[in-house]
């Protein structure tokens, strides 16, 4: 009842005012409701830019991370194990500079030094800034942007058909080029790099190990046959 009296109040007020007085009135509240709804509508777009803005944000993370890029069809040799460790191989350009020694010397920053070469470097030279790539398929025990001999490299854990372990290594790759982290599972051709001169190195090559039974330079063994089989030939 006095819900129906306050209503009536509020009819017989309305109808003493002015026409102009009501068209006032009733443009207040127009404007009210349109400055109400502007408001929801700007917190609205604000939240769905937000949201864009963390998903960007969160796909940029994911892409500067480890790459999962696989060069497919990389160079191999007939008669070889492994394939080239490179993006591209040119069989009459592409060359060996320095080959697995017992004892080799060499001046690195103006010191000259006398010991083991336990690797083979090569160095892709038709190719700028060429991607090195797994030989074999593996996991990432070492991925080492640290400051050894070896500069940026990455080392990859194999088994072979007998079930026995071996080792590959990856030396000199670029400052900040390391695509892969420890306990990465890779397949042949993941890319793991890129060509440098990182470490004790006197130019852009790829000092490339074998090792057999344990991680250690002194269990390398000449990679020669492993990458270049029997044949300068592809296979």
């Amino acid at each position: 009842m006095s819900d129906n009296k306050a209503k009536d109040l509020t009819e017989t007020v309305f109808s003493f005012l002015s026409i102009k007085v009501k068209l006032i009135i009733i443009g207040i509240c127009i404007g009210v409701l349109i400055i109400f709804i502007g408001i929801f509508g700007l917190i609205g777009v604000f939240s769905s830019s937000n949201a864009n803005s963390d998903d960007e944000s969160s796909s940029s993370s994911v892409s500067s991370g480890s790459s999962t890029e696989v060069v497919r069809d990389t160079y191999k040799y007939i008669g070889a194990k492994f394939n080239m460790p490179f993006e591209a191989w040119n069989s009459t350009k592409d060359v060996i500079t320095s080959k697995f020694s017992p004892s080799r010397t060499i001046t690195v920053n103006g010191v000259t030094q006398t010991k083991a070469h336990t690797g083979i470097d090569l160095v892709c030279i038709s190719k700028a800034s060429p991607k090195i790539c797994a030989s074999l398929p593996g996991k990432v025990v070492v991925a080492n942007p640290g400051s050894t001999g070896y500069g940026n490299y990455v080392v990859l854990q194999h088994t072979a058909d007998d079930g026995s372990i071996f080792y590959t290594l990856y030396g000199h790759m670029i400052q900040g080029s390391i695509q892969v982290a420890v306990g990465d599972e890779v397949e042949q051709g993941r890319v793991l790099g890129t060509m440098g001169s990182t470490g004790n190195s006197t130019g852009n090559h790829l000092h490339f190990e074998v090792r057999l039974g344990t991680n250690s330079s002194s269990s390398a063994v000449n990679p020669f046959p492993y990458l270049f089989g029997s044949s300068q030939n592809k296979g």
